[in-house]
């Protein structure tokens, strides 16, 4: 279960414009508290973050949370937990899913230059960038272009549809 919510995890983080970069960093076992610096991070604006995913977020004492915490300021890192109530929650959810379904999808030059040029006066809805590139499946087109970081998409306000606002990366 634990690998299915860190899949879910990461395509959420790699959709997320605040997210920079995600790297896995191999680091020490900590023996008081018990933590492993090994894992995935992310790389914000604000700092570096060791994602944990927990079916249920552990339940931790201030002395424990200010132990961690010291442990981990140590490294120059911040904890970012996440549990599957959180990760499974909607839309953001499903609109991952079905954007990550796409990855890999070929979009051509074509299409890229009409989405490219047709985002040039700023964010547009799914619709009007199917009315202004007249491409066949312009969302699959996004999704995938989204997959590769190039475009990004407001997963947060509705489901993915016509009203889903594109803006460049």
């Amino acid at each position: 279960m634990h690998d299915i919510l860190l899949r879910h995890a990461l395509e959420q983080a790699s959709l997320d414009s605040s997210v920079l970069a995600i790297h896995h960093r191999r680091g020490p076992e900590i023996e008081c508290p018990p933590v492993s610096l090994s894992g995935v991070v992310l790389r914000r604006g604000d700092g570096a973050y060791l994602l944990r995913v927990h079916q249920k977020r552990p339940e931790r004492s201030q002395e424990d949370h200010d132990s961690l915490k010291f442990v981990l300021d140590r490294h120059g890192l911040r904890l970012l937990e996440r549990d599957a109530e959180d990760l499974y929650r909607e839309p953001l959810f499903s609109n991952a899913r079905t954007i990550w379904s796409h990855a890999g999808r070929r979009v051509s030059l074509m299409e890229r230059l009409k989405i490219s040029i047709a985002l040039e006066d700023g964010p547009k809805t799914l619709l009007e960038l199917e009315n202004l590139t007249r491409i066949l499946d312009v969302a699959g087109s996004i999704c995938a272009l989204a997959c590769e970081n190039l475009l990004r998409l407001d997963l947060h306000s509705q489901r993915l549809g016509p009203g889903t606002l594109v803006l460049g990366p």
